[in-house]
C-alpha cells in the first residue's frame, strides 16, 4: 500500500509540474509545495523539480549598457558576490540546519565558489570604475559554461560622491549532465561535470558501442579553465575509437579574450595513432595504412589600443603574433612513395588589426536570453616559412572579416588567401570564404521567427592534399561530421539555410523554439567541376524547451538525417549532437598565425 501510495504521488508531482505557475503569489503552487511538505519522499522530489523561484527572478537580465557618465571617476569601494544555486537558493539562505535532502541536493550540484566567480571579473577593488571592464566581466561570465544567468550592478543604496559598492549576482547552471548520443548503429554514454567542486572547471567521460561491429569508444577529459584567475584554460583529452585508434592531447591557452586582453600565448602537445586512408592517383579504392604522429604547437602575442573612443572604451587593437608548430610521422607506411605522411614544420608571424564590439541581442539563438553579438572589422598579415623534406617555402597570406547590424538583420562576413612561394603553380594559392547572415525578427500569427543564411566556399592547393594534417575535407561539425576525414578533396562549397522559431504562446509554462537546417555541399578533387562531384546533403529539425519554474529548465533536442553518406553510400542519423548555433558566426577574436586553413 505505503509503495502504491508514492507510485501515485510522484506521478501527481510529475504532472502537476506541467502545470502553470505564474508567480510565487500563485495559490496553486503553494498547494503543491504545501503538499510535497507532508513526507520526506514528495519533498525530496519537489526540491529536484520545482525551482524556489523563476530564474528571470532569481537574477534579472540587464536591459541597458552600463553608463560611464553616471560613476565616471569613482573609486569602487565594495564588491559583493551572490551565487544562487539551480533550485534558487542563495548559499546565503540556506538553513543552518540543511534537512537531508538539502544536504544530498548540496552534494550532487555543489555551488560556484565566491573565488571562482571573482576570478573572472576584470575590475578590482579600489580601483577606479570602468563600464567596459563591468560588460566584459559580464560577458565573459555570461559565457562560462557553469553560469545560467549574470547580472552586474551597482548599489544605489550605498553609493557616495566618491565611492561605489558593485553587486555581482550569478544564477548556477545544473552541472551534472548525462550524456546520450544515437547515430546509426553507434549507441553513447556518458556523463559532464560542467562546475567540478565549483571550481568552473569540467571533467568529462562517453562510452559509445557500435552493436553492429560490436566494437567499442571510450573518451575522457579534463579541462580547468581560469587556472587561478590568469584566464589560461588548460586541459588533457584521451580517447581510444571504434578502430583502437588512440588519441592523447595536453594543452594549455591563454586567448585574446576580450578587447581588454594585452597578451595571449599557448602550446599544444598531441600523440596520436589511427587507421587513415592513403589517397592514390589512378585508383577508386584507397589503401589503409596505420600513422603514428607527435606534434607540438607553441604560439604568444600581445595586442595595443588604436584610436580610443570618447568613452575610453577599447575597441580597436593591433595584436602581433608568433607561432611554431611540428608535426612529425613515426612509422611512416612502406607504400607512401610520395611521402604524403612527411614530418615538417613552420613558422609564422602575423601582424592584425581588429575592431571588435558587441551588441545585447534576445532571440537569436536562445530564448528569451541576452545573447552578445559580436560585429566590427578586421585586417591581418601573415609571413613565414613551410619546412618538409628540407625545401623551406616562403609563405605569405592576408585575411579580412567585416559585421554589422543592418535594417534587415545582421551579416557578417571572413575572407582568407595565402601563398606559398617557389612551389609548383598548382600548389601555390589557396583561399576560403565564410559569411553567415539572419534576418532580424519577423512577426508571424503564432511565432517570431528568424532566417539564418550561411555559405563556406574554399579552394586550395595539392599541397595540403599530401600533408595528412591540413587536408580539405567537409566533417567538421557545422558542415557534415558524420563523413570521414578521409574524404578530401581540393575546392568545396556548403550552403545552409536554417529557420528559428520563438512560439509566442506557452504551453502549461513550457516554451517550444523549434527549428531546422539544410545544408547541400560539393567536394572536388583536383581539377575536376566543383558541381561535376558528388552532392552532400543533411536536414534536420530541433527544439528548445524552456522552463523557468523547473530546475532543469533548458532543454534542447535534435534529430539530422544524412541521406547518402561516401564510402558506403549509406544512410546515417544522428540524434542531440546538432545545435542550432552551429554557424560559422565571425567571433572577431584574434587568430593565431595560421595557413588558409580548411578547418579554422
Amino acid at each position: 500500500m505505503q509503495s502504491k501510495f508514492i507510485f501515485f504521488t510522484v506521478l501527481f508531482l510529475f504532472c502537476i509540474s506541467f502545470v502553470s505557475a505564474q508567480e510565487k503569489k500563485d495559490s496553486l503552487y503553494y498547494k503543491i509545495e504545501e503538499f510535497s511538505d507532508k513526507r520526506k519522499s514528495t519533498r525530496f522530489i519537489h526540491r529536484f523539480i520545482f525551482r524556489r523561484e523563476a530564474d528571470s527572478l532569481s537574477v534579472k537580465s540587464r536591459a541597458k549598457e552600463h553608463s560611464q557618465k553616471s560613476f565616471d571617476g569613482k573609486i569602487i569601494r565594495n564588491i559583493n558576490i551572490e551565487t544562487i544555486d539551480p533550485f534558487g537558493y542563495k548559499i546565503s539562505d540556506k538553513n543552518a540546519d540543511p534537512k537531508w535532502y538539502d544536504r544530498l541536493t548540496d552534494r550532487i550540484h555543489i555551488d560556484s565558489k565566491k573565488s571562482t566567480i571573482n576570478n573572472y571579473l576584470l575590475f578590482k577593488k579600489g580601483e577606479e570604475y570602468n563600464a567596459q571592464k563591468l560588460y566584459e566581466s559580464e560577458r565573459v561570465l555570461r559565457n562560462a559554461q557553469f553560469v545560467n544567468r549574470v547580472n552586474i550592478s551597482i548599489i544605489d543604496s550605498t553609493s557616495t560622491k566618491d565611492s561605489i559598492d558593485v553587486l555581482i549576482k550569478v544564477l548556477d547552471s545544473w552541472s551534472l549532465k548525462p550524456r546520450l548520443r544515437f547515430s546509426g548503429s553507434k549507441f553513447g554514454a556518458g556523463i559532464k561535470d560542467e562546475n567540478l567542486l565549483g571550481l568552473g572547471h569540467e571533467v568529462n567521460f562517453l562510452y559509445s558501442n557500435n552493436f553492429k561491429e560490436k566494437q567499442n569508444n571510450i573518451l575522457g577529459s579534463y579541462k580547468a579553465f581560469n587556472i587561478f584567475g590568469t584566464f589560461i584554460n588548460a586541459g588533457i583529452l584521451v580517447e581510444k575509437d571504434f578502430s583502437d585508434n588512440e588519441r592523447v592531447n595536453f594543452s594549455a591557452n591563454r586567448d585574446f579574450f576580450s578587447p581588454l586582453t594585452k597578451w595571449a600565448g599557448g602550446f599544444t602537445f598531441e600523440y596520436f595513432m589511427r587507421k587513415v586512408l592513403m589517397p592514390l592517383e589512378n585508383t577508386e579504392v584507397f589503401p589503409e595504412v596505420q600513422i603514428k604522429v607527435y606534434s607540438q604547437d607553441l604560439w604568444g602575442g600581445y595586442q595595443f589600443p588604436v584610436f580610443k573612443s570618447n568613452k575610453d572604451e577599447i575597441s580597436r587593437n593591433i595584436a602581433l603574433l608568433a607561432r611554431f608548430q611540428n608535426y612529425q610521422y613515426k612509422d611512416n607506411p612502406e607504400i607512401d612513395k610520395e611521402g604524403f605522411f612527411t614530418s615538417y614544420n613552420s613558422l609564422l608571424a602575423s601582424a592584425t588589426f581588429i575592431e571588435r564590439k558587441f551588441s545585447i541581442k534576445r532571440n537569436v539563438f536562445q530564448y528569451d536570453l541576452p545573447e552578445d553579438i559580436p560585429y566590427g572589422k578586421s585586417f591581418g598579415i601573415t609571413a613565414g616559412l613551410f619546412n618538409r623534406s628540407s625545401k623551406p617555402l616562403p609563405y605569405a597570406g592576408i585575411s579580412g572579416g567585416f559585421g554589422s547590424f543592418i535594417n534587415s538583420g545582421y551579416f557578417t562576413v571572413k575572407a582568407e588567401y595565402g601563398r606559398f612561394f617557389n612551389a609548383a603553380k598548382e600548389d601555390s594559392d589557396s583561399f576560403r570564404f565564410d559569411g553567415t547572415y539572419f534576418t532580424s525578427l519577423q512577426d508571424w500569427k503564432f511565432a517570431k521567427v528568424r532566417h539564418f543564411f550561411s555559405p563556406t566556399y574554399a579552394w586550395g592547393s595539392r599541397l595540403y592534399n599530401s600533408s595528412y594534417k591540413d587536408r580539405m575535407n567537409i566533417s567538421a561539425q557545422e558542415e557534415f561530421p558524420v563523413y570521414s576525414g578521409d574524404y578530401i578533396g581540393t575546392k568545396k562549397l556548403i550552403l545552409r539555410y536554417q529557420t528559428q522559431l520563438f512560439i509566442d504562446k506557452t504551453w502549461k509554462n513550457f516554451h517550444f523554439s523549434p527549428y531546422s537546417i539544410v545544408a547541400v555541399g560539393w567536394l572536388s578533387q583536383n581539377n575536376e567541376k566543383l558541381f561535376h562531384s558528388k552532392t552532400s546533403s543533411k536536414m534536420g529539425i530541433g527544439v528548445l524547451i524552456d522552463n523557468p519554474y523547473l530546475v532543469f529548465n533548458r532543454i534542447q533536442l535534435s534529430f539530422m538525417y544524412y541521406p547518402n553518406v561516401p564510402f558506403g553510400n549509406n544512410s546515417l542519423f544522428e540524434f542531440n549532437d546538432y545545435h542550432n548555433n552551429m554557424l560559422p558566426l565571425n567571433s572577431f577574436g584574434t587568430d593565431k598565425p595560421h595557413f588558409v586553413n580548411f578547418e579554422n
